[in-house]
């Protein structure tokens, strides 16, 4: 991997140095420049984009790290395509922020300029809600509904998803009704016939039941045959799943078995591939690509308490995640409200502006032996300017401050104002 920087264009120069194992000059994303003190620019800054990461991006609000986020999004999108047809792309979207990405940015055309950029927008394919869906259409943009496979969710899950406790009496009627369906394509109403013909339950836990899966219902993400995983993820492609119009219990389950599907389907999928090289035969394109995962607001998702999608996440693609060749790009403002095996999970930590003690403490916990001095003392060096960065790249063993580079496709996170223009 991992950082690499280059005195000519990106990938083809003569001159390109690596700092951390990267062979060869493929797969690179130009994510900004080397960042002086006296704010002078240097040489460009890569990450390898061919293998997997961890990568982590914090920051305090309106510093730049859904801005850095999209950076990424921008530079996967535009590898070369003999690599970039074995990825796909998926960008789990919790405030609905990157449909904006489609557009080129054009508000910012005089910046973009004087980085020998020009605005773009970036192909994608958006997942979402029905209305959310009405809506991107009306836009021109491609837009599809997105649902989740009703058996595909387990009692726990559902359980969760509710807020209760899997050993309460509602809890036992919905596991049972559900355990009694396994192996079938079911229906939310398959399981709610299913609760009322147990003549074990009370009525009073059938009824409750009845009302969870009701209001399940009603979020209308949940279907007999679901959204196949190969329409989520498809090699070459972007996909911006846009979940903000959804509560954050119900954000946790979908992250969740998205995440286990992709899992289990790359490890068939890489067993293949070495079935294949043991018989001297080429891999070829892949059935299911490599995957890189975009997550916003990570904190939802990787608490330090009890999550689902955490187990999924942290056992299985930091644990695990790169030998099938699982990529995870996360963005927070509040490290400090991660797990702390995210931060000792990631090979690369990019950090904006940060004042809260108690984030900067987090860091300092996995601060690595080769990083002279504490974290807050190389963040002064950041400044209080907007995109500039400290990274922490654990493959070269070295620690950078950057400029991220601005963004060609328009950024839809940046904060309103109630200034007319």
């Amino acid at each position: 991997m991992a950082l690499s920087i280059s005195d000519g264009a990106r990938g083809i120069s003569e001159k390109l140095y690596v700092l951390g194992r990267r062979e060869g000059k493929g797969g690179v994303l130009n994510i900004g420049r080397y960042y002086a003190l006296d704010k002078s620019l240097g040489s460009n800054v890569y990450v390898d984009g061919a293998k997997p990461h961890v990568i982590l991006i914090c920051g305090k609000r309106g510093y730049g790290k859904s801005y850095t986020m999209g950076t990424f999004i921008e530079e996967l999108s535009m590898m070369e395509q003999d690599i970039r047809k074995n990825i796909g792309v998926i960008v789990i979207d919790t405030l609905g922020i990157y449909w904006t990405s489609f557009f080129g940015n054009k508000k910012h055309e005089e910046m973009l300029e004087r980085w020998g950029l020009f605005p773009s927008g970036i192909k994608i394919r958006l997942l979402s809600s029905p209305d959310n869906v009405e809506e991107y259409r009306k836009m021109g943009l491609p837009a599809e509904k997105f649902s989740l496979k009703t058996s595909e969710i387990s009692p726990l899950q559902w359980c969760n998803l509710f807020g209760i406790r899997i050993v309460d009496s509602t809890g036992v009627a919905i596991a049972r009704a559900i355990n009694e369906l396994e192996g079938k394509e079911y229906s939310i109403d398959d399981i709610i016939e299913q609760m009322a013909n147990d003549d074990r339950s009370s009525n009073e836990a059938k009824g409750a039941g009845e009302n969870f899966f009701k209001m399940a219902s009603s979020w209308d993400v949940f279907d007999k045959k679901g959204m196949p995983l190969d329409e989520i993820v498809r090699a070459g492609e972007t996909t911006v799943v846009d979940i903000s119009s959804y509560p954050e219990e119900l954000k946790v389950i979908i992250v969740a078995v998205l995440a286990r599907k992709i899992f289990e389907s790359r490890v068939r999928e890489r067993k293949n591939d070495e079935k294949d090289i043991i018989k001297g035969k080429s891999t070829g394109r892949k059935k299911f690509p490599l995957v890189w995962m975009a997550i916003d607001e990570a904190q939802i998702f990787l608490p330090p308490g009890k999550s689902v999608s955490k187990d999924v996440i942290i056992n299985q693609w930091m644990r695990q995640g790169r030998q099938p060749g699982l990529s995870l790009l996360l963005a927070t403002q509040r490290p400090s409200a991660l797990d702390d095996e995210v931060l000792s999970h990631s090979d690369i930590i990019i950090c904006h502006r940060l004042t809260a003690q108690g984030d900067i403490d987090a860091l300092n916990r996995v601060r690595p032996t080769y990083m002279r001095g504490e974290i807050g003392e190389a963040l002064k060096k950041v400044g209080m300017e907007k995109g500039v960065a400290l990274i922490i790249d654990d493959n070269s063993e070295s620690v950078h401050i950057i400029k991220v580079r601005p963004r060609m496709s328009w950024h839809g996170g940046e904060e309103p104002s109630a200034m007319v223009n």
